[in-house]
C-alpha cells in the first residue's frame, strides 16, 4: 500500500425518532434559480433511495430545514415578482418557525397555483400532492406527495397548506383595488427631507380561496385520502404513519358576502353555514379503528384550524389572509418543546399574528357548560369542533386544541398526542427486542420498559392519579396472549392509563411479532369510563 486517501463525507442529518415536534409540509412552492439541496442532506436522501435527478430538481424529496433562512436559501419565500399571492406553503413554513418550530421537512410537488391554471392544471397539482395510487415503499420514484412520509420516522405533524386553493372553484368576484401608480416626470427631492410616503404593499385583485358546498365535498375527499394513507400504515408495516397528526386549515366558504361580512364580522349566518358544512363532512359517528371514508373526515388523526389569520408577513397572500395551519403547527411544536406535547397548546401565546378573519359570534367561542353528548346531533359550538383562534383579555390566542373526533375520548388533541407518544416509544422499545425469543424473560423486559415509560409520563403530569398505581397499569404475560399468538410469535402488552386532561380511561394494546422476518404492530383501542 503506497498511500492512504481520506475521503471526507458530509455528516448526515441527525434523526431523533423520539421527537414530537417535527412537521412535514407538502405542497406547492417555487425553487430559486441555482438553488440546491445541501450536500449533507443530498447524501442522506440518496441513502433513502432518491435519485440524483429528483434531488437536483428538488421535486418530491423531503428537504430538511431548521431555520427560515435555510428555507428561503432554496425556495421562493413569496412576495416576489413571480408570485400571485398563492404562496401558502412558504407562508405557513414562515409562521411555523415564527411560532417557535425548530425542525421541519418540505416536500415540493410543484409551483403554486397561478391565474392561468385551469381546472385540469389544478387537478394535476392536487393529484401530485395526494397519496400515489401506485405507491411502493421500496420505490422512491413512486414516493410522491404525502407518500414521502413513509421514510420520515421523526415527523409528528403533516401540513398540506395548498388544499383550499386547489379545492376552490373560480372566485365569485374580485375585491380590493389596484393602487394608483403616480404619473409625471421623476423629480429629485432634497436629502434633508424625509420620505413620509407610506410603504405600498402589492394588492391582489383576486380573493382568497373560498369553497362552495360542492368544493367542500372535494376538499373532504382529499383530506380523507391523506387520513386513509396515515391510518393504513399498519397494513403496510409503516407504523410511524399512525403516530402523525394531519393539521389542516378549515377553508373559507365562497357563498359568504365579503362586503356584508366586513360590516358584520360576527354574522350568525356565517357560523350556521360552517355548522352545516361540518355536519355534512364530519358527521357525529365513530368510525372503527380511526379509519375514514371519503364521505367522513371525523377522525382523531385530523386537527382543523379556523378562522384564517392576518400575520406580519401575510401581506404577500391574497387578501392578506393566511391559512391557520402553519401557525397552529408552530404552536404545537413549541408547546411540545416547552411544556410537553401531551399538554394543551392554548397556553402558548402566538407570535406575529394580529387579527383573525372572519370574526365569529361570541357563542361559538365559549365551551359548553354541560358535558357534550355525541351521536345525537345536538348543537355544539365551533370551539368544540375546530381549533379556533380568537381574542381574549390577554390578546389573540388559540382558544381550543381539539381534533375532528366526534366524541370526548379523542376529541382532546393533547390526549391523541399522548397516545402517539406512548405508541412511538413502545415501537422503539419493540424494535430492540424483535429478534428475542418470545417467552417470560422477554415479557418481563417489555413490561418493565413500558412501566418506566408510563412512570416518566406520570411524573411529568401527563397522567391523572395520586400514584402510579392509580394512573396506569401495564400487563405483558400469558393473560394478554392466546395460544394462537404464542404459536405465531406475537407478543401483546396491554397498557391502561388515565390521561390528565380527560376523565376517560385509555387502553392501548401493543402487539409485536418476533422472528427474523417479523414485524411489529401497534393498535390503540378505547375503553370508555363508566
Amino acid at each position: 500500500m503506497s498511500r492512504v486517501i481520506f475521503n471526507n463525507q458530509p455528516d448526515a442529518p441527525r434523526i431523533d425518532t423520539g421527537r414530537a415536534d417535527v412537521a412535514c409540509f407538502v405542497g406547492l412552492v417555487r425553487v430559486l434559480a441555482g438553488a440546491a439541496v445541501p450536500a449533507a442532506s443530498a447524501s442522506w436522501l440518496r441513502t433513502l433511495g432518491y435519485s440524483s435527478t429528483q434531488i437536483t430538481a428538488i421535486q418530491d424529496v423531503p428537504v430538511l430545514l431548521e431555520t427560515w433562512a435555510a428555507f428561503h436559501s432554496i425556495f421562493d419565500p413569496g412576495g416576489t415578482g413571480a408570485d400571485f399571492g398563492t404562496d401558502y406553503l412558504a407562508a405557513t413554513v414562515c409562521s411555523f418557525f415564527a411560532q417557535g418550530g425548530r425542525r421541519c421537512y418540505v416536500v415540493r410537488v410543484g409551483d403554486p397555483v397561478a391565474p392561468t391554471d385551469d381546472d385540469a392544471a389544478k387537478a394535476a397539482k392536487l393529484t401530485a400532492l395526494l397519496p400515489n395510487i401506485n405507491y411502493s415503499p421500496s420505490d422512491a420514484t413512486t414516493r410522491t406527495g404525502v407518500c414521502s412520509l413513509s421514510v420520515l420516522e421523526d415527523v409528528s405533524f403533516v401540513v398540506t397548506p395548498d388544499l383550499p386553493a386547489l379545492s376552490a372553484s373560480a372566485p365569485a368576484g374580485a375585491i380590493g383595488q389596484i393602487p394608483t401608480v403616480p404619473t409625471g416626470p421623476e423629480e429629485f427631492v432634497e436629502c434633508a427631507q424625509a420620505d413620509v410616503t407610506p410603504q405600498q404593499y402589492r394588492v391582489y385583485t383576486a380573493t382568497a380561496p373560498r369553497l362552495t358546498t360542492t368544493d367542500y365535498t372535494g376538499w373532504a375527499t382529499s383530506i380523507a385520502a391523506i387520513l386513509n394513507y396515515l391510518v393504513s400504515g399498519t397494513i403496510r408495516n409503516e407504523l410511524n404513519l399512525r403516530e402523525m397528526q394531519l393539521v389542516a386549515a378549515f377553508p373559507l366558504p365562497q357563498e359568504m358576502d365579503a362586503a356584508a361580512a366586513a360590516e358584520n364580522p360576527s354574522s350568525e349566518d356565517l357560523a350556521q353555514d360552517i355548522h352545516a358544512i361540518i355536519d355534512a363532512q364530519m358527521p357525529e359517528f365513530t368510525v372503527p379503528d380511526g379509519l375514514v371514508t371519503p364521505a367522513n373526515i371525523s377522525s382523531a388523526f385530523l386537527q382543523l384550524g379556523y378562522p384564517w389569520l392576518k400575520t406580519t408577513t401575510s401581506n404577500t397572500l391574497l387578501e392578506s389572509l393566511e391559512p391557520p395551519d402553519g401557525v397552529l403547527t408552530g404552536l404545537l411544536a413549541r408547546n411540545a418543546l416547552k411544556r410537553g406535547t401531551f399538554t394543551s397548546a392554548t397556553k402558548i401565546a402566538p407570535s406575529a399574528v394580529y387579527d383573525v378573519w372572519p370574526a365569529l359570534p361570541a357563542q361559538e367561542l365559549k365551551s359548553s357548560a354541560t358535558p357534550l353528548v355525541w351521536d345525537n346531533q345536538s348543537p355544539k359550538p365551533l370551539i368544540e369542533r375546530l381549533s379556533l383562534f380568537g381574542f381574549t383579555p390577554t390578546g389573540l390566542r388559540l382558544l381550543s386544541d381539539v381534533t375532528a373526533y366526534p366524541g370526548e375520548s379523542y376529541r382532546s388533541a393533547p390526549v391523541n398526542r399522548l397516545v402517539s407518544v406512548i405508541c412511538r416509544a413502545a415501537r422503539l422499545t419493540g424494535q430492540s427486542a424483535i429478534f428475542d425469543n418470545n417467552g417470560p424473560a422477554l415479557w418481563g423486559r417489555v413490561q418493565r420498559s413500558l412501566q418506566n415509560l408510563m412512570t416518566n409520563l406520570w411524573s411529568l403530569n401527563a397522567l391523572n392519579g395520586p400514584s402510579v398505581a392509580d394512573a396506569f397499569s401495564v400487563r405483558c404475560d400469558q393473560s394478554t396472549m392466546t395460544q394462537n399468538d404464542l404459536d405465531n410469535g406475537r407478543l401483546l402488552a396491554n397498557v391502561t392509563f388515565a390521561a390528565a386532561s380527560t376523565i376517560e380511561t385509555i387502553s392501548v394494546t401493543l402487539a409485536m411479532q418476533t422472528g427474523g422476518t417479523s414485524t411489529q404492530q401497534i393498535t390503540a383501542n378505547l375503553a370508555e369510563a363508566t
